[in-house]
């Protein structure tokens, strides 16, 4: 079983409506990020973004990030892992997908 060594809170996936595939909402440390994920025949990682509601400095990359109403930028820390994110997603929620 995937064990990471962030503390996940408010996770919320739902069916993406632009795409075949899930948007998996959820914080760290209180600040906000959105995973996305495609849909075939298996569940494969696309970005990871930082939606903030305030302009903000990411705890994990350091990145000065707007509103997310204004800019949705990719956090480069999350993206290395979105795999991992993913089958930690699956492992932990898979009667969401």
């Amino acid at each position: 079983m995937t064990k990471l060594e962030f503390d996940i809170h408010n996770i919320l996936i739902t069916k993406h409506t632009d795409y075949k595939g899930y948007k998996i909402r959820f914080s760290i440390d209180q600040q906000h990020y959105v995973l996305l994920v495609g849909k075939t025949n298996i569940l494969f990682p696309l970005s990871l973004i930082h939606t903030f509601n305030d302009k903000g400095t990411c705890k994990l990359c350091n990145k000065l990030v707007l509103p997310s109403n204004i800019s949705q930028q990719v956090c480069p820390t999350l993206f290395n892992r979105r795999k991992e994110l993913l089958t930690y997603f699956q492992e932990h929620y898979s009667e969401q997908f």
